[in-house]
Parts: C-alpha cells; sequence; structure tokens
C-alpha cells in the first residue's frame, strides 16, 4: 500500500523546501539580532518565566492564570532529565514551539490548497511567515502549539477522533480552544465536541486538584493581572484610547486636549490616500499600490504600535465579511466566536498576537493575497521590514505584544 493512502497528508520535497525556506528567511529576520544575546536568556522574558515557574512547580497561585498544556508538555519532554533547568526549559521551549509552527504552516498549506488552490496555500504560508507576530510561534509561547491544534482539529478530512483530540489539546492551551465547540456542534460532530469540552474539564479538574476553586484561571487573572473575570464591557475605555491613539496622536490622546494639531491632519492625509488608492485599484493599478504604499508607511510611521494593534482589528473584522461565504461552517463559527471573545476582553493587550493565531483568518488573508497579488506583495514586504523591526526590538527587550 502507498504511503500517501497510510498518511492523510503527505509533504513532497518541493512543499517541504518551500515551507523551510519560508520558515528560515522569517526566523532569520525575527531571531538575528538575538545572536548579540547570551542565549538562550535572551528568550526568558514576558510569560516565558511564568511558563518556566509552571514546568518546574506546577501550577500555584497566581499561575493558575496559564492553561496547563504548554509548559506541561515542556516538561514532559524534559523528564528525562530529571532537573528542568532555565536554560533547559528555554531550549526545549525553543525547539518545540518551531516544530509545531512548522507543523501548522503544513496543515495551513493543505486546507488552503483544499479549498482554494495551490496560489492560496503559498500565500497563506508566506503570509503567516512574514508576519511580525509570528515571532510569538518561535519562542516558548503557546501560539505554535494552538494554531497546530485549532488547524487540526478544523481540518475537514480528519476523522472525529482526531478532531476531537486536537480540539481537547487545544482546550487545556488555552481558553478560546474551547471556541471550537459550535462548529462541531453544527455539524453533528458529537464525538469531536465532548473531547473538546473535556479538554476544558481537564483544566477545571486541575484548578480543583491545586485551589479547590474550578475557576481559579479566572479568578487568578483577576488577583495577578486585575482582569474582571469572563467577557464584559469594562474594556471599552482601553479600546477607546487605542484608536484615540491611532486618530489623534498620543499627545493629544493623553491630554484630552488637541494640542498636537499637525498628527490628526496627516492622519487625516494618509486615510485619504488609502482611499484614493482603493478607488483607482481598477483603472490605475500601478498609481493605487504607490498610494497604498504611502499610506500605510506613514500612518505606521506616524502612529506606530498601535496602529498596528488597530490594522490587526479592523483587517481581521473585514476579512471575516469579506470571506464569510468562502470558508466551511466551522471555520466561521471559530473565527466569529474567537473575534467576540478577544474584543470582549477587559484589555487590549496582546489582542495582535492573538488575532495571528486564529486559523481561519490566515487562511483568508491567503486567499485575499491569491486574489490581489500585488496587494501580497506589498503586505508582504511590509511584514518583512516589521519582522526585522520586531527583531530588533524583542532583542533589546521593548515590548512587541
Amino acid at each position: 500500500m502507498e504511503i500517501r493512502r497510510l498518511l492523510p497528508f503527505c509533504v513532497e520535497r518541493s512543499l517541504l523546501k518551500f515551507l523551510l525556506i519560508s520558515w528560515g528567511l522569517s526566523r532569520l529576520l525575527l531571531l538575528a539580532p538575538l545572536l548579540a544575546q547570551p542565549l538562550p536568556q535572551g528568550l526568558n522574558r514576558w510569560d516565558v518565566v511564568h511558563y518556566l515557574a509552571l514546568a518546574q512547580h506546577g501550577a500555584q497561585g497566581n499561575l493558575q492564570a496559564f492553561f496547563p498544556l504548554w509548559p506541561a508538555l515542556v516538561a514532559w519532554l524534559l523528564s528525562p532529565t530529571a532537573i528542568i533547568s532555565s536554560n533547559t526549559f528555554l531550549w526545549a521551549g525553543f525547539g518545540l514551539a518551531n516544530f509545531a509552527f512548522l507543523s501548522a504552516l503544513w496543515l495551513l498549506h493543505h486546507q488552503a490548497k483544499g479549498l482554494w488552490g495551490d496560489a492560496a496555500a503559498r500565500w497563506t504560508v508566506l503570509l503567516a511567515c512574514f508576519n511580525p507576530l509570528s515571532l510569538f510561534a518561535s519562542i516558548p509561547y503557546t501560539e505554535a502549539l494552538y494554531l497546530l491544534l485549532t488547524a487540526a482539529a478544523l481540518a475537514q478530512n480528519l476523522p472525529p477522533l482526531l478532531q476531537g483530540i486536537a480540539g481537547g489539546l487545544a482546550a487545556a492551551t488555552r481558553p478560546t480552544g474551547v471556541l471550537l465547540l459550535p462548529g462541531f456542534l453544527l455539524q453533528k460532530r458529537w464525538f469531536a465536541a465532548l473531547l473538546t469540552g473535556l479538554g476544558l474539564g481537564m483544566v477545571l479538574l486541575l484548578g480543583i486538584k491545586n485551589s479547590g476553586d474550578p475557576f481559579a484561571f479566572l479568578h487568578a487573572q483577576q488577583a495577578g493581572w486585575g482582569h474582571q473575570p469572563g467577557l464584559n464591557l469594562s474594556g471599552l475605555p482601553r479600546w477607546q484610547r487605542l484608536f484615540s491613539q491611532i486618530l489623534l496622536g498620543p499627545q493629544n490622546s493623553n491630554s484630552g486636549q488637541l494640542q498636537d494639531l499637525l498628527f490628526p491632519v496627516l492622519m487625516l492625509v494618509f486615510a485619504g490616500l488609502a482611499f484614493t488608492a482603493w478607488r483607482l485599484d481598477n483603472n490605475r493599478p500601478r498609481i493605487a499600490l504607490m498610494l497604498g504604499s504611502s499610506s500605510l508607511m506613514g500612518a505606521w510611521l506616524l502612529a506606530g504600535s498601535p496602529f498596528i494593534n488597530g490594522a490587526m482589528v479592523l483587517g481581521s473584522l473585514g476579512l471575516l465579511l469579506w470571506g464569510w461565504g468562502r470558508i466551511p461552517i466551522e471555520q466561521r463559527c471559530f473565527a466569529l466566536a474567537s473575534l467576540g471573545a478577544y474584543f470582549l476582553k477587559q484589555n487590549t493587550i496582546s489582542i495582535e498576537r492573538h488575532l495571528y493565531a486564529t486559523v481561519p483568518l490566515l487562511l483568508l488573508i491567503g486567499l485575499w493575497a491569491s486574489l490581489n497579488p500585488r496587494w501580497g506583495r506589498l503586505l508582504l514586504g511590509f511584514g518583512a521590514l516589521l519582522c526585522l523591526v520586531f527583531g530588533f526590538r524583542f532583542a533589546s527587550g521593548g515590548w512587541v505584544g
């Protein structure tokens, strides 16, 4: 029997080469600046510190805010070494994250090709790699594992058992993993839905075991980070501040007065350039591309990180509306539920990297770029530039998401 009949997916040599080159070049932009830092300690920052503590000591106190699968998996890989040191955890987490990311790229390519063909599949991989937020898929964070598991759970040609296992593991990796449930239920994939629910159930049982509280992860978020438990509208002032910084500028936003008139005028000019580019796209494509490039670069240089965050939010909404009828129903349900959960968070911190790790959005941006290759190349070039910027910022200890 041929191996293609034994395996649900088979990587051809040309595809493997494409995946490795796309992954390797993008990782070079993002991670090469880290070579100037002592390794692997250059990776040990932000949430990585908490995952290390979880792997070493288990879920205690406010660390219960983090879902357990990722640190438990790294700890399991290191179990033969008996002692989980900082260095071994960082190297193991780095290797596991990149392996999971490569595997996720393979699944994304397979899904996009099955839905729309080879061009969309290749654009999906390229834009997933040359996205500055893909930095978090190559360091000891949950992004790569979550992306892999949700991609597997949403793969239409996988049997319900494997979909359910992937869904259950995703639900034990991040709270939003359980949002795979609505799509499974609508498709009457009862077994997959049951296993996904069991993943969250295991997190609740772990909370009971560790602290006697099944919702310890919610209460730990409130105690350790000041987040109000659950989904609510308490984050509206932060959304207002984000878009105020983009449209009016930080000085005007912080003071509550129009002290810097130049910022909103320039942002209005860039918005006008973007609108003109959209109007000219069919009749004057070169001029439209030039205007669009100027608008994108100008708005980013003017507003900085808030512009990237806002563009990710609005772009995700626009993509889902544009591609609503182009993706399967379980993808629609998962995307809609994920966006709702992210937008109803108490704050906007890290929302851009959470949006990045949403499978349907990655698939749709690949499809859009395949249908609009000129704009796709602009997005790819801009993403590569941001990868370099984010790489240097991360290496210097700056905040990138």
